[in-house]
């Protein structure tokens, strides 16, 4: 009870005649005055805040009497927790405007002040910065086209990563095929996995180019060289050129079955390529059909197959049942 009525507005002073009046035999309020010290128009300017909390009151008889607290508080802390929700749908919506704000922001200044440039330079240096200010401003997915992984691109995926997912957003991120060669990839790839991270990969020589979008805040493009400066691209136009650039690379990479796939998933895709209908393969595993078609829709989600067709093909390119 002590921290409760100081946080629904009491001061000190009410709280120590509302304790006052609870735990005493009916009195006037010059009486409870006399009794904690006070002066009676300190009393009476206290009894106000409590009367307008309708946590006390004056009888006829100038007694002040106060409820159950279980009822008065209570109604108190309702009160506040129905305006913190009110409050806290008002700062969702501000923050889901935040955009569409950034967006007149820059209309405007387009008409009446300096225009916002559709690209700009950034140093090596800078690059860490930009990045995380997008990803922490923008909205919408973060995909990436990463041409080598090293460890500064690890820094800048985990301020990726960090921004996609402390708002639950979309992160991708297509990579090249040979650093799967690197023993030391494996436990980057998994951390980067649990952070929700989904990942694809692509054949070397068709990563060309290498370029993060953000949203629809703008792309980061990488130039060539070993410590290259980075283009940050803002044309609305840009953007939707690199969205569906990364999409149709995304179309063509793959996701690599992990080499922690259960032998049970192993032993169905190897069902399925002998011919297995749903129900032998569900009595020869011992599992209920339901079972059995929940994990190959999971497999053809892993694998990015659309039918049991594509199931069969990725698998095999894979070599996963030798």
């Amino acid at each position: 009870m002590n921290a409760q009525p100081s946080g629904v507005g009491l001061s000190p002073e009410a709280e120590q005649l509302y304790r006052h009046v609870l735990r005493s035999p009916a009195a006037t309020l010059p009486e409870h005055a006399e009794a904690l010290g006070w002066r009676i128009q300190q009393a009476q300017c206290v009894m106000g805040d409590l009367e307008r909390l309708r946590l006390a009151r004056r009888v006829v008889d100038g007694a002040v009497e106060a409820d159950d607290p279980r009822a008065g508080v209570g109604r108190l802390l309702d009160a506040e927790e129905t305006d913190l929700d009110e409050r806290r749908r008002r700062l969702l919506d501000l923050r889901e405007s935040l955009e569409s704000f950034e967006s007149d922001y820059r209309r405007g200044l387009q008409l009446s002040g300096p225009r916002v440039p559709p690209w700009e330079q950034v140093a090596p240096s800078e690059v860490a910065a930009v990045v995380e200010h997008l990803s922490r401003t923008s909205r919408g997915a973060i995909l990436q086209a990463t041409t080598r992984v090293g460890p500064s691109d690890e820094d800048l995926v985990r301020q990726h990563r960090e921004g996609a997912t402390s708002g639950r957003r979309d992160l991708r991120s297509i990579l090249p095929l040979s650093v799967l060669a690197d023993p030391r990839w494996r436990p980057v790839a998994q951390r980067r996995a649990g952070s929700g991270e989904q990942q694809r990969y692509l054949a070397d020589e068709a990563m060309t180019v290498e370029f993060s979008i953000f949203g629809r805040s703008g792309v980061l493009l990488r130039e060539a060289g070993e410590d290259p400066d980075h283009l940050l691209l803002r044309s609305p136009v840009v953007i939707d050129a690199f969205v569906a650039l990364f999409d149709e690379l995304w179309r063509r990479a793959e996701p690599v079955l992990s080499r922690d796939a259960s032998a049970q998933d192993v032993k169905l895709l190897e069902l399925l390529s002998l011919g297995f209908k749903d129900e032998a393969i569900a009595r020869q595993l011992g599992l209920g059909l339901r079972t059995v078609r929940r994990r190959i829709a999971g497999l053809m989600d892993e694998h990015g197959a659309d039918t049991r067709f594509q199931l069969g093909a990725a698998v095999s390119r894979r070599g996963l049942l030798g």
